[in-house]
Parts: structure tokens; C-alpha cells; sequence
């Protein structure tokens, strides 16, 4: 029972990695993504592993990180969701008033995720002080959930005014719909209650958290226990955990749950994974960038710390307010610009990349999957930086023809030669992604220039060079990992996560009964948490337990995260939070008002098991700079095509500089070194890029 294995599943590749954490062996595979059916690819992958010698029997730990949540909600392929909430508000139809962009033409109001036809609304009320106001009616609570039912309602959600600082009315409903729809003659029904998900105020984004719960949740569920029955059958006897949103992982009976805490699970774990890696080579400041098939992703952790929020916005962009979700998140941006990424031409003529994507099937043309229309990995193809016969080692063949034939019609669209409209859906893409990188830094106020760009996924590799470049990013680190199962890498170094939010507004004052109240919110909190990891039979003495602060000038409408320290807090400690508050509103805004009122809306406490985190060992390698020399290619770079030598990442000799530009090819990604990096393998195995500028 000594092997460890990471599975992540993306839009085109599931992806595998395994360690014996008793001989330090690892391997790692890629298997076609089978979507809808996403468990298929994850079986074919287990049953390939087996051929390696690596038997379920022998494994310990399956760290799994999946899209079935987040591409359930974005194909609108849930269950339909029965909800009830308190008589006289519509607050899933309302929103918010206000609008993120008033001169936004565009804007159109999200259409939510339940029907005003499966809406039923109940008389029991709480007071904001968390007082009854009016008690609940059971037999109202039961005419409810039998009228939702009748419609056709697959689970149920249940969201109350004011029920993040009193729950008593929602658990008492969840017990009654339960209990409901067992008298109908459903053996598993599915119930989400809001103050389960969260104990923070603002119910429009703590009812859609809700909402989006019920939504995925049966699809969620079959999805898992399909796994778990295969598992079993094969003889897996270890403990199956799934990735957080919040940069750990937990037990698969909670995900169950609430599987929406587990959205976006298998990019955040890159960013873990960046995390590792950066302590590993003293690199203090990283922006992590994942290029995938579909979406480009990217986080920042300064002093290797990634931020948390406890908002996560789904479908979000210029055009769309999108969704909110009330669910720790490690802070990620992404766009809709990866290898299968479409390239066409919009109605002014201007040349597009994505946000629509051929996926794994059809996929790229030149993949021979009937895949017809351009895209990205197409345009790598028709200009020489990638490998115009195979990729993946060989065992993924390449059709240059197809590729070139695919971009026929947008470049005559465009009146232009095909590599031109090729080489500027590249430069399109670069562009794409190096605004995401702004959004990540500048716009919250971190300086790009001081930061170590770590660059993983299938395309990350490809695009670093021309995003530092832009930016000014004077080192790339592409990771010895092989850089396309990164994220599956990182999952095995993620811990045991669980935590809580709860919304208690008071002012900072340097009272006594303020800090009283203070450590008596945060030592309730803590113990809620502990108990939480009790109940998974995990020792509490060693639990590390991180404090949070949601703190805003008074009148503010939001709310910026301050870390708290541990232990009895008395004023000194006081004094170094308000202290943090006004750099983090700076930083953030560009101004603080040192003389105003500061009040805390939110405790946030997190617990966490700390699970021995994947090492890298140094590596002997005593290969010469031409045993790794695959050849030459032409590559057209814009103005003219320039033979670049080629090499094979993988036997590369350590500290030997590599003369640029060229491009290094490795088992799961293609790097590309561009005239203005110098570059070469460092004693653990990962790719140094220098700017030069």
C-alpha cells in the first residue's frame, strides 16, 4: 500500500501521476478525456497503470481533482433544481442592484440556475440579530416540497433570510423535506441547505451556492460512486480524496456533500504544485500559469502563499456578471484560450482565438479526428514550432496537411499567406495571456517584474517566453515534472483541508471586550473544525489551524482578507491586523484612509492535515548538449522562417547554456526558447529561462 496517485481530469487529457512514497519510484501516463462520461477515461487510465506494475491493490492514497462540476454547470447538463425560501423575496431574480460596469451595453442579467415555477416560498422568518420572527410551519414546509416534487424536482435546495447567524429554521426544513420525500417513495433524495455552504452574510451569493450545490450534485454523486465501484472491484482498500477549491483536499463523503467546494480542484493544484516547486529553488515570489487544451489559467502566490477568497464567480468575463459561489477559493484567473482553442474571424474582420474549443473530440485538425475548423495547436503546427509528425513522444501522430488546410478560409477571409494568419492567431493568444497575468499582478497591485514565472500544462511552456517577454519576467521555471501532468503532480502534495467563514460585524476598538469576543469567535470556530476532522478519525493534536480576518473601512460594501495570527490575541496583535488591513487596501486600491472607522464582517478559520508533500530528487546526468540534439526545423517566426535546432528536454545535460532561439521537446510539452532568453537544465531537471533584457 505504498503508491500515491494524482488524477486530473482536463478538456482534452486525463492525467495520472504516481509515487511509491517508499522507493521514491514515480511514473505518470495520459489518457484521452472521455466527456460526458468522464469515468471511462479514468478506468482506461487505472487499467494502464496495472500494465506498469503499479496495482490498485498497492495503493494508499487516489488524490482526484475533476471538471465534472464546473462542465456540468457550464453545459447546463444538472438536475432540476426544486428551491424553497422565505415568503416575499425573489433574491435569485433580483441579484444585486448594483452593476459591475455601468457603461457595459452588454450587460445582461444572469439567468439563474432555477425556474420561478420550481421556486416555493415559506412564513417562517429570522431576524438579522438571528431572533425568530415568525416560527416555521411544518406542514408548509411539506406542502412545499411535495408541490416541487410533483414538477419534477431531482434535488432540492434551501435557502432562509438571515440563516448565516441562526440555522435552525434550515435544518429543521431539511429535515422535513427528507422526511417528505421518503413518505413519496425516494429512497435517495439530495438536499443543500445555504448555512452548510456558508455562514456569511449576503444571500444572493449564499442561495446560489446553494443552488449550484443541488444543481451538480446527483450528477456529482453518480459520477463518484461509479469510481468507487470500480475501484473497490479492482481491490483498492486505500482512501479516496478529492481537491478543494481552496488549495487542499478531503474525504470523498464530504465532497458528496457539497461538491461544489471542489470546483476548479485540478488547476488550483498547480498552483500548490508551483508552491512546492518554488520553496524547493528559493524562489520567493511565483506566478504559476497553466496552459491547458481549452482555458489558460494563472494564480500568484507571493511569499509562496496563494490567496484565498471565499467568493469564486463562475462564467465571469467584460460581457457577463456570471455566478457566485460561496466556497473558499485559491484566487485563479482564466481565459478561454488553450491547444484546442478555435481560431476564426469576427464581424469587424479582426482575427479571434476561443473562448469556443474542439476539445478532445473531434480536437485539432491536424490530430485526425475529424476535426475541421483551426486551432491553436493547428497554428504551432503550420508554423514549425511544433512537431509536425507526432507529439506526446510519438504516441499522438500529426498531420501537418490537415492543419494547413483547416486555416484555408480564414485566410482568405483575411487576404492573408496561411503561416501569417497562423503566427497571429499566435500572437493573439500570447496577448490573451499576458492580460491574464496583469489581471493576476498589476491589477492587484504586484509587480510582474518581481516575480519567477513557473510554466506548466500542454501549451504553458510554449507561451512563457512571449508573456515574459511582454512583462518583463526576468526567469521562467518550466518544472522537471513533465509540465502535462503537472497538476496531477501537485495534487499528491496537497493537505487535508476543512474551514469555516461565519459573518459576525463589530468594530476594531482596543477594548477589552472586543478582543474577548474576538478569541471566543475564533476558538468556536476552531473547535467546529477540529471536530469536522474528529469525525474522519484524523488526530487533532495535529491539525495547523490558519486565521483569517474579512475587514473593510466602515461603509465599505466588500471586504478585503487579512491573515490573523494564532493563539490568544491581545492589542500588540491588534495593532499589526489594522496595520495590515491599510497595506492590503493600498495595495489593492492605491490609497488607505488610515483615520476611518475599520470593522470585521467575516472569521475565517481553515484546519489543516499536513500530508508529506512529493520530493525531487538531483539527477546524474552525464549526457553532452548534441547526444540531446533531435535536429533541425524550420520555424516561421512572422517575418521570415529560421532553421532552429531542436532538442529532447529529457537528455539535456545539467548547467550547460543552450544557445537561442530553439525549441526543446519534451514527453508531454513543447518549449519554446526565443531569441530573447538564454536557457539550460538545472541540477533537479527543470529548465531555466533567462531574459536577456
Amino acid at each position: 500500500m505504498a503508491w500515491r496517485v494524482g488524477i486530473d481530469i482536463g478538456g482534452a487529457f486525463t492525467d495520472f501521476y504516481t509515487i511509491n512514497s517508499e522507493t521514491g519510484k514515480t511514473s505518470w501516463l495520459k489518457i484521452e478525456s472521455t466527456p460526458p462520461n468522464f469515468e471511462i477515461g479514468v478506468i482506461q487510465g487505472i487499467e494502464e497503470l496495472e500494465k506498469q506494475g503499479i496495482y490498485i491493490k498497492n495503493v494508499s492514497q487516489i488524490i482526484h481533482g475533476q471538471t465534472v462540476v464546473i462542465n456540468t454547470i457550464i453545459t447546463r447538463s444538472g438536475s432540476n433544481v426544486g428551491f424553497i425560501t422565505t415568503n416575499g423575496y425573489d433574491i435569485l431574480e433580483i441579484q444585486r442592484a448594483n452593476r459591475r460596469d455601468i457603461f457595459n451595453f452588454k450587460y445582461k442579467k444572469p439567468t439563474p440556475f432555477v425556474s420561478g415555477y420550481m421556486v416555493e416560498r415559506v412564513s417562517g422568518y429570522i431576524d438579522a440579530d438571528g431572533s425568530i420572527h415568525k416560527p416555521l410551519k411544518e406542514n408548509e414546509i411539506k406542502k412545499a416540497t411535495e408541490s416541487i416534487y410533483k414538477k419534477g424536482a431531482e434535488s432540492f435546495a434551501i435557502g432562509f433570510i438571515n440563516s448565516y447567524c441562526n440555522t435552525s429554521h434550515e435544518l429543521k426544513a431539511k429535515e422535513i423535506v427528507e422526511k417528505t420525500l421518503k413518505e413519496n417513495g425516494v429512497e435517495k433524495s439530495f438536499v443543500t441547505i445555504s448555512s452548510d455552504l456558508s455562514r456569511e452574510w449576503r444571500e444572493y451569493e449564499r442561495f446560489n451556492t446553494a443552488v449550484l450545490n443541488a444543481y451538480v450534485q446527483p450528477l456529482f454523486v453518480e459520477y463518484i460512486e461509479k469510481l468507487e465501484k470500480v475501484l473497490k472491484e479492482k481491490g483498492f482498500n486505500g482512501v479516496f480524496y478529492l481537491t478543494l477549491a481552496s488549495g487542499g483536499m478531503t474525504s470523498i463523503d464530504f465532497a458528496k456533500e457539497y461538491p461544489i467546494t471542489t470546483i476548479e480542484g485540478g488547476p488550483i493544484s498547480g498552483i500548490i504544485g508551483g508552491a512546492t516547486l518554488g520553496y524547493l529553488m528559493n524562489e520567493n515570489d511565483i506566478i504559476v500559469i497553466d496552459g491547458g487544451s481549452t482555458t489558460t489559467k494563472a494564480g500568484l502566490a507571493k511569499h509562496l502563499i496563494p490567496q484565498v477568497n471565499t467568493e469564486y464567480w463562475i462564467e465571469q468575463n467584460e460581457w457577463n456578471a456570471g455566478y457566485p459561489t460561496r466556497v473558499p477559493a485559491i484566487n485563479i484567473n482564466e481565459i478561454g484560450t488553450g491547444g484546442t482553442s478555435i481560431v476564426w474571424v469576427d464581424e469587424a474582420g479582426n482575427l479571434q482565438v476561443g473562448p469556443k474549443a474542439a476539445g478532445s473530440r473531434p480536437g485539432p485538425a491536424c490530430y485526425e479526428m475529424g476535426g475541421e475548423e483551426p486551432t491553436l495547436t493547428d497554428a504551432y503546427v503550420v508554423t514549425g514550432y511544433l512537431n509536425p509528425e507526432y507529439l506526446l513522444g510519438g504516441k499522438l501522430k500529426i498531420n501537418k496537411k490537415l492543419a494547413e488546410d483547416a486555416f484555408n478560409n480564414v485566410a482568405k477571409q483575411l487576404k492573408l499567406d496561411i503561416r501569417d494568419v497562423a503566427y497571429g492567431a499566435i500572437m493573439v493568444a500570447n496577448d490573451n495571456s499576458s492580460n491574464l497575468i496583469r489581471l493576476i499582478s498589476i491589477r492587484k497591485g504586484f509587480d510582474p517584474r518581481e516575480f519567477t514565472l513557473i510554466a506548466h500544462g500542454g501549451s504553458g511552456p510554449m507561451i512563457a517566453p512571449f508573456i515574459a517577454k511582454e512583462l518583463s519576467v526576468s526567469k521562467i521555471i518550466v518544472p522537471t515534472i513533465p509540465s502535462g501532468v503537472f497538476n496531477a503532480w501537485g495534487m499528491i502534495g496537497l493537505d487535508i483541508r476543512h474551514e469555516l467563514v461565519q459573518t459576525n460585524i463589530i468594530s476594531i476598538e482596543e477594548s477589552e471586550g472586543f478582543i474577548n469576543l474576538l478569541n471566543i469567535t475564533f476558538k468556536d470556530l476552531e473547535n467546529k473544525i477540529k471536530n469536522v476532522f474528529e469525525s474522519e478519525e484524523i488526530n487533532i493534536s495535529k491539525i495547523e489551524i490558519q486565521r483569517y480576518l474579512d475587514i473593510q473601512y466602515e461603509g465599505q460594501a466588500h471586504t478585503l482578507k487579512v491573515q490573523c495570527p494564532n493563539g490568544v490575541l491581545r492589542i500588540k496583535e491588534i495593532n499589526k491586523i489594522i496595520k495590515a488591513f491599510h497595506d492590503a487596501h493600498f495595495r489593492e486600491y492605491g490609497f488607505n484612509l488610515n483615520n476611518s472607522g475599520i470593522e470585521i464582517v467575516n472569521f475565517h478559520v481553515a484546519g489543516l492535515h499536513r500530508i508529506e508533500h512529493p520530493k525531487i530528487e538531483k539527477q546524474i546526468n552525464h549526457n553532452l548538449l548534441e547526444n540531446a540534439l533531435l535536429g533541425e526545423r524550420k520555424v516561421y517566426n512572422g517575418n521570415a522562417e529560421l532553421l532552429m535546432k531542436i532538442y529532447k528536454k529529457e537528455k539535456l545535460p545539467a548547467k550547460v547554456l543552450i544557445e537561442s532561439p530553439c525549441i526543446i521537446e519534451g514527453n508531454t510539452s513543447t518549449i519554446i526558447v526565443t531569441e530573447n532568453f538564454s536557457t539550460y537544465h538545472d541540477e533537479y531537471g527543470n529548465l531555466i529561462m533567462l531574459n536577456k533584457e
